[in-house]
């Protein structure tokens, strides 16, 4: 599915390939031989994609299109190896991860650099409101990922801080992503940029939704990561908070000390209670929503390869094995 995805901006990625393997011009040998292994690992491109499809969707891309594809891409990575060593996680895109390979040190530094090589790059944009975007999305993640640490364990917490806490640690970034693909296209009507923005945020909430299940029914050979990372750290999440309001007073102590205590042995007792008490369905049910508002917003657009891409793109993102 993703080469018929890829198919109206092709050449506009072969040309976004040669930049992104590109970017780094250094004579450290060490930031090369790092940056040579992520080259290599690369992931699907999804990022530059959706924005380059939503510059496409009305207008055409511009050269600021291709500026932004590479930063919004330094940035997702950048904040991938930060992940990896805070999860201590040993794989990335079924390779070893970076501080698997490395050290620690050097994995914080190397993401240190690449969020230096965004900041190098958005100077080049020379547009206030594209620098304002990706400032601002930037510090969205991070307390995310802040606001997760600090409500980690606490699986009593309100449905409103889970999606404050997903819509800035992992929708912020596709709804900017979208944002930028119409802001820097031929066409970057108001209105145009708004619904976009509203498509990829409404994208980025299923996809972590959808993410949230893989836990529970996910492939580890094919999402190349570990699954049940979330149960084994007591990460929140959306079925596992549901399904402990659902439960009876003494069904939810019980299931409550055994998430305290991380038990690792306990995690089919962990699934079978979400799967009995509808915390699955009901999360599923949750993503389905927010996919349907993000497939919405392209109703108004008229039909082309674009429009078709976004919308194949969007099933894609947010199947469970991706």
């Amino acid at each position: 599915m993703l080469d018929k995805i890829r198919e109206p901006i092709e050449k506009d990625l072969k040309e976004l390939e040669i930049r992104f393997q590109s970017i780094i011009e250094t004579d450290v040998a060490l930031i090369k031989d790092v940056f040579n292994h992520i080259v290599s690992t690369k992931g699907k491109r999804l990022r530059p994609i959706l924005l380059l499809l939503c510059s496409g969707l009305r207008g055409k891309p511009t050269e600021k299109s291709y500026q932004a594809a590479v930063i919004v891409e330094l940035l997702h990575t950048a904040t991938l190896i930060h992940d990896d060593v805070v999860d201590n996680s040993n794989f990335r895109r079924g390779a070893p991860s970076i501080n698997s390979i490395w050290e620690n040190k050097i994995s914080v530094l190397i993401g240190d650099y690449l969020f230096a090589e965004v900041l190098h790059n958005i100077t080049r944009l020379e547009d206030l409101r594209l620098i304002q975007i990706i400032s601002n999305v930037t510090r969205q993640m991070s307390q995310g990922e802040l606001l997760q640490m600090e409500k980690a364990k606490d699986f009593q917490i309100d449905e409103a801080i889970y999606f404050r806490l997903i819509s800035n640690k992992t929708a912020s970034l596709t709804a900017a992503t979208c944002q930028l693909g119409a802001m820097t296209s031929t066409a970057p009507e108001p209105e145009h940029v708004e619904n976009l923005r509203i498509f990829g945020e409404s994208l980025g909430i299923a996809f972590q939704i959808k993410d949230d299940l893989l836990d529970f029914d996910g492939s580890e050979k094919k999402l190349g990561k570990p699954i049940r990372q979330d149960l084994l750290e007591n990460i929140i999440t959306l079925p596992v908070l549901y399904s402990l309001k659902k439960a009876d007073r003494a069904t939810r102590e019980e299931m409550l000390s055994i998430f305290t205590n991380g038990r690792k042995d306990q995690q089919e007792t962990i699934i079978k209670f979400v799967r009995e008490t509808g915390g699955i369905d009901y999360a599923d049910q949750q993503a389905e929503f927010y996919i349907e508002k993000a497939q919405n917003c392209l109703a108004q657009y008229d039909d082309s390869s674009y429009k078709n891409s976004l919308i194949l793109l969007s099933n894609f993102i947010t199947a469970r094995e991706t």
